[in-house]
């Protein structure tokens, strides 16, 4: 039987009641938001999930990053201000370049030694690869077979057992000079400490990696040191170190393309013409000395290759030693305390010798923490040489992505509170009695050597060389100064080395045995 659908049967409602369904356009709406948020919620959980978890970092601008933040100050400082609002593990930006700062020992020790093999190699530089011949030195050079080579070079022909000896010998020579013409000049005469200092390390290290000390020969209007300190300069980078796209175009126009071939060209030719020397047979023969490191390198190593080894040579050897002989004879006499308590150390170790021999330097306690709380206070490089991460690794619990330059500020560790206790920026060698520091890479609290892989291998010569010059000096010598000790001035200048403002203007008292 059929239904009629009409208003008036009864049967047509409990039709439709049964037959009837929300329409399908009901549920789309609700469908297609429902999807949505769950892809925007997919979405968001993906990208907080992989996206890095970085280092806190300063505010930063387009383009220039955090160079307004420290460009024309002391860098070294600046960073360690920052440090103290952003930790530890700060990521800066410089230009469009991200560096890593490292301010305490914890981190320090996660990058030089956790992490040391992710972080061991030299980022890119125009400058550092124009002067160290395409990388073809110890310093600048990427970590690699090259890299391993070179350094066994250095430490076994520089640094060994041999070159020791003569060290050894080259520096009682021209300690016993020094000493002779302090002791020759007037009564109350007044001497620049610091620039006697350095013509002493320079003569030794000179005599011993080129036979001579070309301190002063001139090469194309300039004086070694001048063309030296030039290269200091230049390896100091560029504009297109940190702004890699255009950077060249500003290296152009602001003339340093100009200068650094101009800074490369004196360098070469200096080194070509001490090459040429010991080239030549003939007059090698007529002078009767002991084989020099060039002497002994130049028939294995490429010219390019000879010449890189030397760069490192007179970068890393010289003006470190000397500034950190000027700071420790600058706080010892500042200080009447310490001064009297080492020359009583110094002496009675000598026992009125008419020389300091290096068995007596053994036996100086005091004088070994009075070089540590130097290079505690002082280190003559307040950042060790710039790093480039080669993996992704985790520092402090933050990421640190492949391509970040690692800095790691040694002049901040030093000064750390957490570590140094007892006034962090006061000289006082004594702490030393509690703290046991090595320079070796087994602690970090102080790291003015570097650590790891990349860790100055000369630091034990540095150290001796130190030692055995303020000891020579506080033995044969009373100092004055021209105000009162306290007074003396002892700010800093300079960025890649600190050295003392002003010149350390002393009166040396020969000493009244």
């Amino acid at each position: 039987m059929d239904y009629v659908d009409t208003p008036s049967s009864p049967h047509t409602y409990a039709k439709k009641s049964i037959h009837m369904d929300i329409p399908f356009s009901y549920f789309l709406p609700t469908l297609i938001l429902l999807l949505f948020f769950t892809f925007i919620f997919i979405y968001i959980l993906s990208r907080k999930t992989s996206s890095p978890n970085l280092p806190p970092s300063p505010p930063w601008l387009p383009v220039i990053g955090n160079l307004h933040q420290v460009l024309g100050k002391d860098i070294h400082r600046t960073l360690s201000n920052l440090s103290h609002k952003y930790g530890p593990v700060m990521l800066l930006h410089l230009g469009t370049q991200p560096f890593l700062v490292i301010s305490s020992t914890e981190m320090a020790t996660q990058v030089l030694k956790t992490h040391d093999q992710q972080t061991c190699t030299r980022p890119y530089s125009r400058g550092s690869k124009r002067l160290s011949f395409n990388y073809m030195d110890v310093a600048f050079s990427p970590y690699g077979d090259h890299w391993r080579e070179m350094r066994k070079v250095l430490v076994s022909e520089f640094l060994g057992a041999k070159r020791s000896r003569m060290f050894k010998n080259v520096m009682e020579i021209e300690m016993e000079g020094l000493i002779r013409s302090l002791s020759l000049q007037p009564a109350n005469t007044i001497v620049k400490l610091d620039e006697k200092l350095l013509h002493l390390v320079n003569d030794v290290v000179c005599k011993v990696a080129l036979g001579k000390s070309y301190r002063d020969e001139v090469f194309n209007g300039k004086t070694t040191k001048e063309i030296v300190d030039e290269t200091l300069v230049m390896l100091g980078g560029s504009f297109s170190d940190i702004f890699p796209r255009f950077g060249w175009i500003l290296d152009g126009l602001s003339g340093w393309n100009r200068r650094l071939e101009k800074c490369f060209s004196d360098f070469d030719g200096f080194l070509q013409m001490v090459l040429d020397e010991h080239l030549d047979q003939n007059a090698r023969k007529a002078s009767d000395h002991e084989n020099d490191l060039v002497d002994d390198c130049i028939s294995r190593l490429t010219t390019d290759e000879m010449k890189g080894l030397l760069t490192n040579v007179f970068n890393g050897a010289i003006d470190t030693s000397a500034i950190t002989m000027a700071w420790a004879m600058s706080e010892i006499i500042k200080n009447p305390r310490i001064l009297q308590k080492l020359q009583n150390e110094i002496r009675m170790c000598v026992g009125g010798k008419p020389r300091v021999d290096e068995s007596d330097i053994t036996k100086m306690t005091y004088l070994k923490m009075v070089v540590k709380e130097t290079l505690r206070l002082h280190p003559p490089a307040p950042f060790l040489m710039t790093r480039e991460c080669v993996s992704q690794c985790q520092i402090g619990g933050y990421d640190v992505l492949p391509g970040t330059k690692v800095m790691i500020n040694s002049w901040a560790i030093g000064r750390d509170p957490r570590i140094w206790e007892e006034s962090p920026t006061e000289f006082y060698p004594e702490r030393f009695e509690k703290i046991q520091v090595d320079f070796g890479g087994k602690h970090f609290e102080m790291v003015p050597f570097g650590g790891g892989r990349r860790a100055c291998p000369g630091y034990n010569s540095a150290i001796s060389t130190v030692e055995f010059t303020i000891a020579n000096l506080l033995y044969f010598f009373d100092w004055e100064t021209l105000e009162k000790k306290e007074d003396l001035d002892m700010e800093e200048e300079g960025h890649q080395l600190i050295r003392r403002k002003t010149p350390l203007c002393v009166v040396p008292i020969k000493h009244n045995w």
